[in-house]
């Protein structure tokens, strides 16, 4: 089988309107976002409340030596009732909206290779195209099943404990405001990395799916002219560039999770330092 020629484009720096183009698709579907938007508001909102009554309780038991009161312990049985149904709630609503989201994306991508193939594709193999298609769209069912509603309900909570923690004490928000300024900005700066590294792993299984996909198709003809064994060569090769690039990818991500995970423990610590510091 001859190698039908491939060229390799670097990511473009994503436009700034590009997160807001993805949201017209959710119009017919509104209904389903407004109620994914509320559960998670309340999944939210029921574990920073459950949170701080059980902070407050552990607090006074261990102060005032004294156990808590039925009405408190009825109250934190309550609060995790309903945070288990909200967060199950919510994950339902929000997988269902995805998913009928993407099948309405897939219809629109084969529609849009049907008008353009052969004509647009550029020298690249239709196996290529259609893989990198097909995988743009399944990554975008993170963006609508845990994206949205989410942040969403992050911002409102945000903004509700921010104000409780200035009308509480004005100085406590010198712990919450820099932690929550880094963790919004984190991602906006190294936006054009993850752009170059998801392209690259995007790439690169791209590759391995058509290089699979033409050998299966041409295997009676590779056996013919005993080109197996390059061909094996090549899907060992493209493999590897693969297996690269994900390492590269999971690395960074974990390393940026760890981050933002030190960044909550640093917020926390001030606050209870800050308040403690006031209390005595």
């Amino acid at each position: 089988m001859t190698p039908t020629p491939r060229t390799t484009q670097s990511p473009d720096p994503a436009p700034s309107g590009a997160l807001r183009s993805l949201l017209p698709v959710l119009g017919a579907h509104r209904a389903t976002v407004l109620r994914t938007c509320l559960a998670a508001l309340v999944d939210q909102a029921a574990l920073v409340a459950l949170v701080t009554l059980a902070a407050y309780t552990v607090g006074t038991a261990v102060t005032e030596h004294r156990p808590p009161a039925p009405g408190t312990v009825a109250v934190l049985i309550g609060l995790v009732l309903l945070r288990a149904l909200a967060t199950w709630r919510e994950m339902d609503l929000s997988h269902d909206l995805a998913y009928r989201v993407l099948a309405e994306l897939r219809v629109r991508v084969f529609d849009g290779l049907a008008r353009s193939a052969p004509a647009r594709i550029a020298g690249r193999r239709s196996g290529d195209l259609a893989a990198t298609a097909l995988g743009d769209v399944e990554a975008l069912e993170f963006f609508y099943a845990h994206a949205i509603a989410q942040l969403l309900a992050s911002g409102v909570v945000l903004a509700v404990s921010a104000a409780v923690l200035a009308a509480l004490g004005p100085w406590l928000l010198l712990a919450v405001v820099p932690a929550a300024l880094l963790l919004i900005w984190s991602p906006l700066i190294e936006a054009r990395g993850r752009a170059e590294r998801g392209h690259r792993t995007r790439s690169a299984l791209a590759e391995l799916s058509s290089e699979t996909v033409e050998s299966v198709d041409g295997l009676r003809e590779l056996l013919m002219t005993g080109s197996l064994n390059r061909r094996r060569a090549r899907l060992r090769s493209a493999g590897r560039r693969l297996a690269r690039a994900q390492r590269a990818e999971q690395s960074w991500e974990t390393g940026a999770g760890a981050a933002r995970d030190l960044l909550v423990v640093a917020a926390v610590i001030g606050v209870v330092a800050a308040a403690a510091h006031a209390a005595s």
